[in-house]
């Protein structure tokens, strides 16, 4: 608790309210300028307390002055106006909340309503908002026994103005009743409350865009650090802690750091948008790292320099507030008991203490110099699931500084590594270890990353938070019940597996691109860890070609021989095979929260399952009559279909000759049997629409059959319809038929509903794709009015460059325009309109969605059914496409 007396200096405060509101104005600008001009943190916090001590200890001074006797006695007497909180422990940002308390003895409880009416109605009509409570110190008592916010609030509690006598009363009562009272119970509650504001405001320190308060690391964990001091201790400040030892120096130094520049930047983000801003977008950290003298470099931008730092302060921060909680952990009865008897020893070194690893202090030395002890030491303690001894690992923190990578550089480290590597448990190990600055001694290309952020609207978190994720995410495959789980547990090198997730991105933040960066680490770390031919080509591999599988799977046509050989060959074996569909899963299931979703999971399966025929020689050999006798022999056997249509064969058979193979092979013969009963049913001039919901993708199909000479760019015009409807389109199947009738498929997420959409929903969407493209309604008329299109969030100002590619070597029949651009409803209309306006067909395409941006892919003709090939053609194509999307894009601009 903190009871320091302000000093009387201020005495603007008698002012009416309109001059305290151009008071408080100046005095927020002044702040600001002394922000902009270099001042630290502290100084704009204490500045700011200063600032709003002296309005309000002047107003209640006055109350008590000028309110008569009886307001003068209480006020004098028998109150004191108590500041809690972060007021309380002088930490306000310009526009921080203020909480107040009027500590009364009952005797003056009558006039009690008019002193608060006194001193806050005034500051209130000036537009300066308090919050406030009114108790007497039994109050105070029973309330902090009762509610653990409260309880928190006024242990950092600080004497304003009033009876000083009184504040001293409740303090000593306070603190003998409340504070020292169910330490191990308040501990624990503190930090499931701080676990649960975690999971709500970022469970990793490394958050793209974090609140510099309540995300892990930020600055509630060092008021939890304080908090618990307090109570355990009864200290007032981290720097009693450190002075009494219970704080190491290095500890007390990087709270101390991160203190100072959290505060800074917090006062920044407040001072910029004029309000209580908690959260560092990409715009302010853009704006903070100019203002703080960061200069772009050819490899690392200056906000990406500027976010290493302040992951490095969050994450000392937050590595510091857990040693402190666990140091502060009382042991039970038994633990202490259990302390006295012979510990379970292991090897030479290491004893297991309870739940924990650790290594007596007198064989310490022994241990911290040796690299080869110290990697047994993780690897015991994941193979026994264990946590390492948290003052054992700020020792070995400590040491790390003093080993060289060339240490554990030996035959018996790299065994040991790969140990690890092995699992289970390795994320969890691999975590531990780089919180201990030890991975980057085997990995040294890891120091260069950590806490290094890829700006972009892509990936949520740094390259070393990513790193770790994603083998996390791997190991978490190993309970998944599906393909994916079944190919992670089939991996016999789970090892190599967990060293290229590592390694993949390691290659972030150079002028190069990341993958020939990578590609050339994984040659050294194979050879570094003695690695054979086959295992460092294994590796070198999967880190250099990691992207390989999620670009094909995601932007190409596996049933086109042009894309599945060159991709099977590249992949070489089917054990290569399913390492590749592992890291792929994992690779993007860490890029954020549901990043990895059943379609994308659908896509990536597909192609593995297409790419093992190849590389297992497994491929069926069949001609293609008696493959398309078999698909029809399936077709035929659907339930639920026209029984008429399905009895003959011979049609069924003659139908699916009209249709290209790569339909015939890539749709399952139920939707084949829906697609040709709505072909059966299809008038010259009209339109069918078959929908069903895939429950497992919880994606809607809609299938839309028509004649191709019905309306020009069907494509674009079906797309227009679902944006304005708010559907997301994830996949279309672009199909013409040799009779000219066109199966459009059309895969979408529909974000109104939770599960299957209502049938009423699906027939809406169903109409107005008929009433479009039947020429009853024009669809530039449903986009004007749809009101679905403005409904995102807007763009960020600094956004990744749209970029539009066209690849005319993959496919011999078709030009692929490859499109990138921020993410928007009513993009891929935009896109595929601009196609149509160029005389292009499109054929198949892939569209993906990544956060918020989007990766889509068109296969196109021209109106004479071949692929461009004139240069200039080409050219102006790109340049068109890319002229419309930034033109629709610069329209939702923030």
């Amino acid at each position: 608790m903190s009871h320091a007396v302000n000093a009387d200096s201020h005495t603007a405060q008698d002012a009416a309210p309109a001059s305290v509101s151009q008071l408080l104005v100046e005095q927020r600008r002044a702040i600001r300028q002394r922000l902009l001009a270099g001042a630290s943190g502290d100084e704009v916090v204490t500045a700011t307390t200063d600032m709003v001590d002296g309005l309000i200890v002047g107003r209640y001074r006055t109350a008590a002055r000028t309110g008569g006797e009886a307001l003068t006695t209480a006020g004098f007497q028998h109150c004191c106006l108590v500041a809690i909180g972060g007021y309380g422990r002088r930490e306000l940002a310009p526009y921080s909340d203020i909480d107040l308390m009027f500590l009364f003895h009952p005797d003056a409880a009558k006039v009690m309503p008019e002193l608060v009416k006194q001193v806050l109605h005034p500051l209130w009509d000036s537009g300066f908002q308090v919050g406030h409570s009114v108790r007497t110190i039994q109050d105070c008592v029973d309330l902090g026994l009762a509610d653990l916010t409260v309880r928190t609030s006024m242990m950092e509690a600080r004497f304003l103005a009033g009876s000083a006598d009184l504040f001293q009363q409740f303090h000593a009562r306070y603190v003998r009743k409340v504070v020292a009272h169910g330490f191990d119970t308040y501990l624990d509650q503190k930090v499931a409350e701080r676990q649960r504001e975690y999971q709500k405001f970022g469970e990793t320190v490394y958050l793209l865009e974090p609140n510099v308060k309540k995300s892990k690391g930020g600055l509630r964990d060092l008021h939890l650090l304080q908090w618990i001091g307090a109570a355990r201790f009864h200290t007032a400040t981290i720097r009693e802690l450190s002075d009494r030892g219970i704080l190491s120096q290095a500890d007390y130094r990087a709270i101390k750091e991160a203190k100072e520049f959290l505060l800074r930047v917090r006062s920044f983000l407040h001072t910029r948008a004029g309000m209580a801003q908690e959260i560092l977008t990409f715009d302010e950290q853009v704006w903070l790292a100019t203002h703080l003298g960061f200069t772009d470099r050819p490899h690392l931008l200056a906000v990406e320099q500027f976010m290493q730092q302040y992951y490095r302060h969050t994450m000392g921060l937050h590595a510091a507030l857990m040693r402190f909680v666990e140091r502060c952990r009382r042991r039970s009865l038994w633990q202490r008991v259990v302390r006295w008897l012979p510990s379970p020893r292991i090897d030479q070194y290491f004893v297991v203490d309870g739940e924990a690893l650790t290594v007596p202090v007198e064989l310490r030395s022994q241990v911290l110099d040796r690299p080869a002890s110290l990697l047994t030491l993780f690897d015991l303690a994941r193979s026994r699931r264990l946590n390492i001894d948290p003052s054992l690992l700020e020792d070995i923190h400590r040491q790390a500084e003093t080993l060289s990578a060339e240490q554990f550089h030996t035959p018996e480290t790299g065994r040991t590594f790969l140990s690890i590597l092995a699992g289970p448990g390795t994320a969890r190990t691999l975590e531990a270890m780089h919180r201990a600055h030890l991975l980057e001694k085997l990995v040294p290309a890891f120091s260069r990353v950590r806490g290094l952020m890829q700006f972009n609207q892509y990936h949520k978190y740094t390259v070393d938070e990513h790193s770790l994720l994603a083998v996390a995410k791997a190991e978490a495959l190993a309970e998944h019940t599906g393909v994916l789980g079944e190919v992670y547990r089939e991996i016999k090198r789970k090892d190599l597996l967990h060293l290229a997730l590592l390694l993949h991105d390691l290659g972030k933040g150079h002028e190069e691109d990341h993958s020939e960066v990578g590609k050339r680490l994984a040659e050294e770390t194979a050879a570094r860890l003695g690695f054979d031919e086959r295992d460092s080509r294994t590796l070198v591999m999967l880190v250099h070609r990691h992207l390989l599988m999620a670009h094909t799977a995601f932007r190409r046509d596996p049933y086109d021989e042009k894309v599945l050989l060159p991709f099977a060959r590249e992949v070489g074996t089917p054990e290569v095979l399913r390492k590749l569909l592992a890291l792929t899963a994992a690779d993007i299931a860490a890029v954020g929260p549901d990043v990895l979703t059943k379609w994308k999971e659908s896509l990536l399966i597909e192609l593995y399952l297409r790419a093992m025929q190849e590389v297992s020689g497994e491929r069926e050999t069949a001609d293609e009559p008696q493959r398309l006798a078999r698909i029809a022999d399936d077709v035929a056997s659907q339930q639920g279909a026209d029984r008429d249509l399905l009895s003959d064969k011979a049609w069924i058979r003659s139908e699916l000759e009209q249709f290209p193979l790569r339909y015939v092979y890539g749709t399952s013969p139920r939707r084949i049997a829906a697609h040709l009963g709505a072909i059966r049913r299809l008038q010259v001039g009209g339109v069918v629409v078959e929908t069903e919901f895939n429950a497992p993708l919880g994606t809607c199909e809609y299938a839309v059959i028509a004649h191709d000479d019905l309306i020009p760019g069907l494509f674009s015009k079906i797309a227009g319809v679902m944006a304005a409807g708010g559907l997301q389109i994830l996949d279309a199947q672009i199909v013409t038929r040799k009779d000219g009738v066109v199966v459009d498929t059309f895969q979408v997420a529909d974000p109104d509903y939770q599960g299957a959409p209502p049938a009423d929903r699906c027939e809406s969407i169903a109409g107005t794709i008929t009433e479009v493209l039947t020429g009853r309604q024009a669809i530039e008329t449903l986009m004007r009015r749809g009101t679905r299109l403005n409904m995102g969030r807007s763009l960020p100002a600094h956004r990744q460059p749209s970029e539009v590619r066209i690849d005319n070597e993959t496919s011999d029949r078709f030009t692929i325009l490859d499109v990138f651009a921020d993410d928007r409803q009513g993009l891929l209309y935009i896109i595929t309109n601009a196609i149509f306006q160029l005389g292009l067909s499109v054929h198949a395409s892939r569209i993906s969605t990544r956060l918020d941006q989007v990766a889509d892919v068109f296969y196109v003709t021209g109106m004479d059914g071949k692929k461009v090939e004139e240069a200039g053609r080409l050219e102006s194509i790109r340049a068109s496409i890319l002229n419309e999307i930034e033109l629709f894009l610069g329209a939702h601009a923030a």
